[in-house]
């Protein structure tokens, strides 16, 4: 599952127990997340959420900017919330199209599900640049991306014999962009030989998938462009073969509880056979 959890704006509390509420109907073997609160002290949205489940969860809280703005009370990073233990690989920037790093950026993880379930297979959580006019930033963060996956996805010459890296994101972007064509390889791949399958459109999602939906209360009534499919759940190919097919994709959080929408962005869900 990937959500994009809206930080502290509006009413977040209130929102944060309409979140665990979705959580725990939905009850997901792992949740990538982005705009996860941090504060100074240490204190994370995820670690909140994964005591409240049961559950284990990593951030990429060295990331936070509070060295350049001292007085946030707090920030927001891309985080992972996993059923089994989870073991941090790297937070890693992501860089513009000049190369200069920026605040966005993947978080890596593995997790550390038992044999007697599959074993452990690798998970990454990232949140590209917003703006219409921004593809050109994506375009470059999502190749970097791709180098990233592509290096945990193991050596190529060993991937056909691996379980797959699985992605989800809040990617700002539309599945006909520049950056979405070219991690799914409907243009020239970043990583030759090394693409990201789409699980909405490998699972024929029902209806378009959009995740930011005038439907929702939380968008803006008067948002310059409502309607988009911005988030995603993806698996890295090549992989070992019988393993990382969708088996499902669907929109989840996409109804209030007790009166309150959890965030701006609806949660993405994807069945993958790991």
């Amino acid at each position: 599952m990937t959500w994009n959890l809206q930080g502290r704006v509006g009413d977040w509390q209130a929102r944060e127990k309409a979140i665990r509420a979705h959580l725990e109907q939905i009850d997901p073997d792992v949740v990538m997340v982005q705009e996860s609160w941090v504060e100074k002290d240490g204190a994370t949205q995820a670690d909140a959420l994964a005591s409240m489940l049961d559950r284990h969860a990593v951030t990429a809280a060295e990331l936070a900017g509070f060295d350049r703005y001292p007085d946030a009370p707090y920030w927001v990073v891309n985080a992972i919330i996993s059923r089994w233990p989870v073991r941090l690989v790297e937070a890693r920037p992501l860089p513009d199209e000049h190369g200069a790093p920026t605040w966005r950026h993947v978080l890596l993880a593995e997790i550390r599900r038992p044999e007697a379930l599959g074993g452990p297979f690798f998970v990454a959580g990232t949140h590209l640049e917003h703006g219409l006019d921004r593809s050109a930033t994506r375009d470059a963060q999502a190749s970097a991306l791709a180098v990233a996956l592509a290096e945990v996805a193991g050596p190529p010459e060993r991937r056909r014999s691996l379980p797959p890296v699985v992605l989800g994101g809040d990617l700002n972007a539309v599945p006909w962009s520049d950056e979405i064509r070219r991690l799914t390889g409907a243009t020239m791949p970043a990583v030759p030989g090394f693409v990201l399958v789409d699980a909405w459109e490998a699972a024929g999602g029902e209806g378009r998938g959009d995740t930011w939906s005038d439907t929702n209360p939380r968008v803006p009534a008067r948002a310059v462009y409502p309607n988009r499919r911005l988030d995603y759940v993806m698996v890295s190919w090549p992989r070992a073969r019988g393993v990382g097919h969708v088996d499902a994709c669907f929109l989840a959080a996409a109804e209030p509880i007790d009166g309150v929408w959890a965030s701006d962005h609806f949660a993405v869900c994807a069945e993958i056979d790991l």
